[in-house]
């Protein structure tokens, strides 16, 4: 990616022009722009939004990063920071990713070319992520929430996932189960998660066996309703209760257990985690861990609000909402 200064040496022009044909701060001939242009483009040039000029110029939008908008949890985050946002008179851009780095990446210069005034990303696992050297680079006000890497130093809302884990394994522990299987995936907060499920479980002096950690969903619930149907088939026994990171997993190892003749909860108890909307609604209302999402998005865009307006409250705010039990028909005691 090239710099302003190899951009004005490969057009034969003065840095000034090319800065005034980027911000359209001067007349410049036809010639010129064409040559100085074409030089941007040659050279990958990304003028920086400071560099821009942008700075007290709000376009009241803001971007937002989700991984899918098909696993219901993400919209009602996005309810939150949506309708936070409009009350403000914010727009917003939103964007599904997929978890893939190289699809987020273009479409976070899409929006900022669109002059965002600030982004949020729900997506962000690791420190050493492109996403936030990227945006870092541009001076984009940014905030995280839902996934941030272990000892982010920015503004985030999270859910203390490992608290999560402990909770759902602990109510199962408590209906005197204990040969607990965990179903998750290679997301941070799954992991965070999944650590809360071995404390329980070590604490109280619980075999944990490796057959019943299955952490390859990818949160997709046939993918988790094709493992928990292997498992049926090859595990002797069965566990008689199951801890599934998030509800979307939890419906399709609920389905494939069902679908094998199993009742929920008198053969199997199954919770997961996030407390969507519906899983009150499935075949069998779902136990679950209630980690506040609309709320997340939310505080989310309040914190995002404090960064773009420069307002006098921390910037480094980090906000841990506090996880909650919801039990309902999927948990009960072991029989």
């Amino acid at each position: 990616m090239g710099s302003m200064k190899e951009v004005a040496k490969r057009a034969g022009v003065s840095i000034a022009t090319v800065s005034a044909v980027i911000n359209e701060s001067k007349y410049v001939s036809d010639e010129l722009k064409k040559r100085i242009n074409e030089a941007i483009i040659e050279l990958d040039y990304r003028p920086n939004r400071n560099a821009r000029g942008l700075k007290g110029k709000e376009t009241n939008l803001i971007g937002v990063t989700v991984t899918e908008l098909t696993n219901p949890f993400y919209p009602l985050m996005v309810q939150g920071i949506e309708e936070s946002a409009h009350e403000k008179g914010y727009n917003m851009v939103l964007a599904a990713t997929s978890d893939l780095e190289s699809k987020e990446l273009t479409l976070l210069e899409s929006m900022a070319d669109q002059r965002v005034d600030g982004i949020i990303l729900t997506t962000v696992d690791h420190h050493n992520s492109n996403i936030l050297k990227f945006i870092q680079k541009e001076g984009i006000p940014v905030v995280l929430i839902n996934r941030a890497p272990k000892d982010y130093k920015g503004p985030l809302v999270c859910v203390d996932s490992i608290r999560v884990g402990r909770i759902a394994t602990e109510h199962l522990i408590s209906l005197n189960h204990q040969d607990i299987a965990f179903f998750g995936g290679k997301r941070h907060n799954s992991i965070e998660r999944e650590i809360g499920y071995q404390e329980a479980m070590q604490s109280r002096g619980l075999v944990i066996r490796d057959e019943w950690k299955i952490t390859n969903t990818a949160y997709d619930p046939k993918k988790a309703y094709q493992l928990a149907s292997s498992l049926i088939e090859s595990s002797n026994p069965t566990p008689t209760a199951v801890f599934a990171a998030s509800d979307v997993i939890a419906f399709g190892v609920a389905r494939a257990f069902l679908d094998a003749g199993y009742r929920i909860p008198e053969d199997i108890s199954i919770i997961g985690a996030d407390n969507v909307p519906f899983s009150q609604d499935f075949r069998v209302s779902l136990s679950t861990v209630d980690v506040q999402p609309y709320q997340m998005g939310a505080e989310g865009y309040r914190l995002l609000e404090n960064l773009i307006y420069k307002s006098n409250e921390e910037h480094n705010v980090k906000k841990y909402l506090e996880p909650s039990l919801v039990i309902r028909e999927s948990t009960g005691p072991l029989a």
